[in-house]
């Protein structure tokens, strides 16, 4: 599984979630219902582009494409949390010896130096 995205794949990726969470569509995501979320933050994306993206986030396992009628549908392959876990993890692996303790430091400490 990728843990690096481009800016639209995370902005994407979190209008799932968000409308998973909400429970705005029990079952699949339009691309249309994608691109309404990413425009209404102010980003104006084409329905094409948006749907290229979605396509190659199926190709890297992190959505779900399945024929709904004319159109297609996705669904993400993991929650928000199952993905964060997964990626902390191998943050903690890469820079931190799986010490998540040292990772969370290492939070905390930028966390601070944002704040001042």
């Amino acid at each position: 599984m990728a843990f690096t995205h481009g800016t639209l794949e995370n902005e994407i990726l979190n209008a799932v979630w968000t409308m998973e969470e909400n429970g705005v569509s029990t079952k699949n995501i339009s691309v249309s219902e994608v691109l309404s979320a990413i425009n209404d933050n102010g980003n104006i994306r084409a329905y094409t582009t948006v749907k290229t993206v979605m396509d190659r986030l199926v190709d890297k396992n992190l959505l779900r494409r399945q024929k709904s009628g004319k159109k297609f549908c996705y669904k993400s392959v993991e929650s928000r949390e199952k993905m964060a876990a997964s990626a902390i993890s191998k943050l903690a692996g890469q820079y931190f010896n799986n010490d998540v303790r040292s990772l969370m430091k290492a939070l905390e400490k930028q966390c601070l130096s944002i704040k001042a």
